[in-house]
């Protein structure tokens, strides 16, 4: 998985008025909660668990792993990528959300904490798989 030196808190301050945006606003308030492998929320999350997390709480039910993620949801170009959409990394083992301006939410490994990271961060940029649009 992924992990970077990222920063544990921030504040949202786009759009909740999408779908993409909600999920987005979800995952801004889980900064700087614990990684566990696993979990759901909401005091700990694993990378696919804060996904879906996120995306529950704009309505939209996605499967739990990011196998199945991958399996069933629309794929989009990662050059036309909107505040939302989910990035797959190291053969589709690992997920974050994006949420704009180059930057991703990730719950990245056991023993860190979720955390905004730039995509370009060279782990990530090295592992990316593809995009996906809930």
């Amino acid at each position: 998985c992924g992990g970077g030196t990222g920063t544990t808190s921030g504040t949202y301050s786009g759009t909740t008025s999408t779908q993409g945006g909600k999920a987005v606003a979800f995952a801004y308030a889980q900064l700087g909660k614990p990684y566990q492998w696993g979990a759901t929320g909401p005091g700990s999350y694993d990378c696919s668990g804060l996904v879906q997390a996120a995306w529950a709480s704009a309505g939209v039910s996605i499967p739990r792993t990011t196998y199945a993620q991958w399996a069933a949801l629309p794929h989009v170009s990662t050059s036309a990528l909107e505040p939302g959409d989910l990035l797959y990394f190291d053969g589709v083992g690992h997920v974050a959300i994006y949420v704009g301006g180059g930057y991703i939410i990730d719950a990245p490994q056991t023993g860190m904490n979720v955390q905004k990271i730039p995509e370009s961060t060279s782990w990530y940029a090295s592992n990316l798989d593809g995009a996906l649009r809930p």
